[in-house]
C-alpha cells in the first residue's frame, strides 16, 4: 500500500470525524495496526480537532449556580401529603454533608441544564468549524502532493521542460509542459491560464513537420491551479507545443485565434 497517498486521501480525517461506514471504520483500524506513520497521523488529526474543539468551548457563567440556589430558597416550604410519614430531622452533624450533597446535585443540575440549552448551537459552530479544518487539510494535503510530484519531475535527468509563453499581447499567460521522452509521457500545469467560459476547454496540440497534432483536452478545473495532470495520450515529439481553447470535447485542428500559448521543445 502507497500509505503517503492514503494518508493525503482524507479519509484519517473522516474516520477521526466519524464520518465512515463500519466496514470502512474496520479497514482503517487495520491500516492503523499496520502503519505506524498511519496512526501518527492520525494523532496529529485528533488533536488539532480537540484543540479547536476547546477553543470553542462555551462556559456556563459563573453565577448561574447562585441565582438557581436562591430561587430554590425563595420556593414556599412543601407540606407533607396526606397518608405520608414525615421524615426525622438531620442529626446537627451531618446537615454540612446534606447542605454539601444538595449544593453539588444542584450544580450538576444547573451545568446539564445549561449544555442542554446550548448543545445545538455549539454542536452547529464545531461542526462548521471541523468541516473548515477537513477542508483545509485536504486542500494542504492536495498542494504538498503536487509540489511532491513537481519536485520530483524536475529532479529526473530524463525530464524535460518546456515553458509556453502568451501570444496574445497584453495577455500574460503560461503553460508547463513536462516531458520524458524515453517513458513516451508528458504532464502538463496551466496554471498561468485563466479559466475558461462555460462550454469551453484547452486542447494541448504538438508541432510536428509543420502540422498542429492533437494532444489532448484538459479539465477546466486544471486552468489557474497548480495542478499537473499526466497526459492520456502519448508523448509526440515536436518542434513546438501550443495550447488553444476550444469548444467542449476538442477540435481536430487549432483555432488559430484562439492559441493562447506556445512554446518550442
Amino acid at each position: 500500500m502507497d500509505i503517503k497517498a492514503y494518508i493525503e486521501s482524507g479519509i484519517l480525517e473522516a474516520y477521526a470525524l466519524g464520518a465512515l461506514q463500519p466496514e470502512e471504520v474496520q479497514a482503517v483500524q487495520e491500516v492503523l495496526a499496520e502503519y505506524p506513520e498511519a496512526l501518527q497521523e492520525l494523532n496529529t488529526i485528533e488533536n488539532a480537532l480537540l484543540t479547536l474543539a476547546e477553543q470553542n468551548a462555551i462556559h456556563p457563567p459563573h453565577n448561574l449556580q447562585t441565582q438557581i440556589w436562591n430561587t430554590l430558597q425563595n420556593l414556599a416550604p412543601a407540606t407533607n401529603p396526606p397518608n405520608t410519614i414525615p421524615l426525622p430531622p438531620l442529626q446537627a452533624k451531618f446537615k454540612w454533608q446534606y447542605a454539601a450533597l444538595w449544593v453539588g446535585l444542584i450544580s450538576s443540575i444547573a451545568l446539564n441544564v445549561y449544555s442542554t440549552l446550548t448543545l445545538n448551537k455549539n454542536n452547529d459552530a464545531l461542526a462548521l468549524s471541523m468541516k473548515q479544518l477537513k477542508q483545509d487539510s485536504l486542500q494542504l494535503a492536495s498542494k504538498l502532493h503536487y509540489y511532491e510530484k513537481n519536485k520530483s519531475m524536475m529532479a529526473d535527468n530524463e525530464t524535460t521542460t518546456i515553458v509556453l509563453h502568451t501570444v496574445l499581447k497584453g495577455h500574460p499567460m503560461a503553460a508547463t509542459l513536462y516531458c520524458c521522452k524515453s517513458k513516451h509521457e508528458a504532464y502538463i500545469m496551466m496554471d498561468g491560464l485563466p479559466q475558461p467560459p462555460h462550454g469551453m476547454q484547452y486542447q494541448l496540440w504538438a508541432m510536428k513537420n509543420g502540422k498542429p497534432v492533437n494532444m489532448g483536452v484538459f479539465p477546466t478545473a486544471m486552468a489557474n491551479t497548480p495542478t499537473i495532470q499526466k497526459i492520456d495520450m502519448p508523448f509526440i515529439e515536436g518542434e513546438a507545443y501550443a495550447i488553444s481553447l476550444e469548444k467542449m470535447g476538442g477540435s481536430p485542428t487549432p483555432t488559430l485565434d484562439n492559441i493562447y500559448v506556445m512554446g518550442k521543445a
